[in-house]
């Protein structure tokens, strides 16, 4: 089922912001004009990644420094100090449409 975010206008390119719809907690990151949508909280210690920052096409959590790349929710790197592994994030379908920022969940 598609679900309406917001305006694409209203997220400025290599930023991200948190919405909940439908009771999902979702990240909404613009990196170079397209729009990815994850799960907000990272799967070490369930930080909000929207304290976290987008470097190249990855979102870098704040509390560990775990990184997932926005394009697919995979694991780039674990957190600092820690040997096991944590899994991956969840990623949406996005679209846009009439100027809105849509997903599919």
């Amino acid at each position: 089922m598609w679900e309406t975010l917001f305006k694409d206008k209203e997220l400025d390119d290599n930023t991200i912001r948190d919405v909940t719809v439908g009771g999902v907690p979702l990240l909404v990151a613009k990196v170079n004009g397209k729009i990815y949508v994850s799960d907000l909280y990272c799967t070490h210690e369930q930080t909000s990644l929207s304290e976290g920052f987008i470097e190249g096409c990855n979102i870098v959590c704040s509390a560990h420094f775990a990184s997932f790349n926005l394009k697919d929710g995979k694991v780039v790197s674990g957190p600092e100090g820690e040997s096991d592994p944590i899994k991956n994030l969840n990623v949406y379908n996005t679209k846009i449409e009439d100027g809105m920022i849509m997903v599919e969940l």
